[in-house]
């Protein structure tokens, strides 16, 4: 997101979760461990499918009552299983410019009149975000509420919740609360061999917007026979990569970041780090089109440096209305020569192991980095994680308007934007 001066939302990931173990003891301490691993990363039979086929899916699910854990933020988009690196991918939709395909779906809202506790402040959820985790988040900041008292506050009739919903929550709440988004590579290279057990194969499925080290952290979970490491380093230029068309423009010390297309992938036991990532470029040069770089040139901007927008746009939203008209505010801000000021390309240059997606916060907006919009102008030097075709299509057809900022609309989904800073003002100040 862009700082106070162009938005007023931030993307939270996972925080200490030690002031919450206090209140809730060494018991409940185990019990949040086993529901964050579970409700994270389920390792289950797939239905049809012999008792030996493993799946895994990234994404949370109820495992505790009487207060169950939503499912990520936002649907993961339904993908056709890719079975090899040479299969033929489903063909998906790609919507015009002033399309809103996969525009999300409203949250049932209560009738009753419920207006928020006072003191409780307006918030937009972001990626892996669920109304416990707000819960553990509120304990860690010193109050102590249940999923019930926040489904009263908001007029939810379900714990459900979509990318870029409003709610209001305890000051502190969303700040602390832990992702459900995965965290981190739990191998390093070098941790020897694995055994693999995918008979007849083992499912990856890839979230649009994951950096590199989240799908590393998803095949270090599934019993396949390779690591997360050495998928990672199968995506460094050293390791020999096919002679892809958009591959062209990627700089020649990059890394794959951003061509790992999101997905459903099978994988068997003979599958290598190397097939792996053949796989994820396969599906990716299906949805590409020679094209897509002429609409880039058109804007001044290579490929690559398109691909990088789309990587910013997508943790920015995950509707495609949305999408584009994010999208024409960062291309006018690039063309007026602006920067950027975008909060999620300084997340990726702080996350690390535990929290790839970190919250920023104070003066955490003028830490030295390339990745940092808020100080440099101009595009960051890579891509900030892998997006998917609608993310893509925003980036190289933006909505036209004469906006320059934006900021999330605390009366219901997606954003406000502006063309004047005075009216930016204005939509952040009625939030408040």
């Amino acid at each position: 997101m862009m700082d106070d001066r162009h938005t007023g939302k931030q993307q939270h990931g996972f925080q200490p979760i030690a002031a919450a173990a206090l209140l809730l003891g060494g018991v409940g301490l185990c019990a949040l461990a086993a529901l964050l691993v579970t409700g994270v990363l389920l390792v289950s039979d797939m239905p049809g499918r012999q008792a030996t086929s493993r799946h895994v899916e990234a994404v949370a699910i109820p495992t505790l009552a009487p207060s169950p854990v939503a499912t990520l933020a936002g649907p993961l988009r339904s993908f056709a299983p890719i079975a090899g690196a040479t299969a033929t991918i489903p063909a998906t939709d790609t919507p015009s410019p002033t399309e809103t395909p996969h525009s999300e779906t409203p949250v049932p809202v209560s009738e009753s009149n419920c207006p928020p506790p006072p003191g409780w402040v307006v918030h937009h959820v972001q990626p892996g975000e669920t109304l416990f985790a707000y819960v553990l988040g509120a304990a860690v900041a010193g109050t102590v509420i249940t999923t019930n008292d926040l489904r009263q506050a908001n007029c939810l009739a379900s714990d459900l919740l979509q990318i870029g919903q409003t709610l209001y929550l305890p000051p502190g709440a969303a700040e602390n609360a832990p992702s459900s988004e995965p965290a981190g590579v739990a191998a390093v290279a070098g941790a020897g061999p694995r055994v693999p057990q995918c008979d007849p194969h083992c499912t990856i499925s890839i979230r649009p917007g994951w950096r590199a080290e989240q799908i590393a952290a998803v095949i270090d979970a599934s019993p396949v026979a390779f690591w997360g490491a050495d998928f990672l380093a199968a995506l460094r230029p050293e390791a020999g990569l096919p002679a892809y068309e958009f591959l062209a423009s990627k700089p020649p010390g990059a890394t794959l970041e951003g061509f790992l297309y999101p997905g459903t992938y099978e994988l068997t036991n003979d599958t290598t780090a190397v097939a792996f990532r053949d796989m994820l470029l396969a599906a990716f040069a299906a949805h590409y089109a020679p094209e897509m770089s002429a609409a880039a040139a058109a804007h001044g901007l290579t490929f690559y440096q398109a691909l990088t927008l789309a990587s910013i746009i997508q943790r920015e939203s995950w509707a495609y209305a949305e999408q584009t008209l994010i999208s024409s505010v960062f291309h006018n801000r690039l063309r007026r020569g602006e920067k950027l000021g975008a909060t999620v390309t300084l997340q990726y240059a702080l996350g690390g192991p535990g929290n790839w997606w970190p919250p920023i916060r104070g003066n955490m907006v003028n830490t030295p980095s390339p990745y940092n919009t808020h100080l440099n102008a101009g595009l960051p030097p890579s891509p900030i994680n892998s997006p998917d075709i609608d993310a893509i299509r925003a980036a190289l057809y933006p909505a036209e308007t004469n906006y320059l900022f934006f900021t999330g609309n605390c009366n219901g989904p997606g954003n406000l934007y502006a063309a004047t800073y005075e009216e930016h003002l204005a939509n952040v100040n009625a939030c408040r």
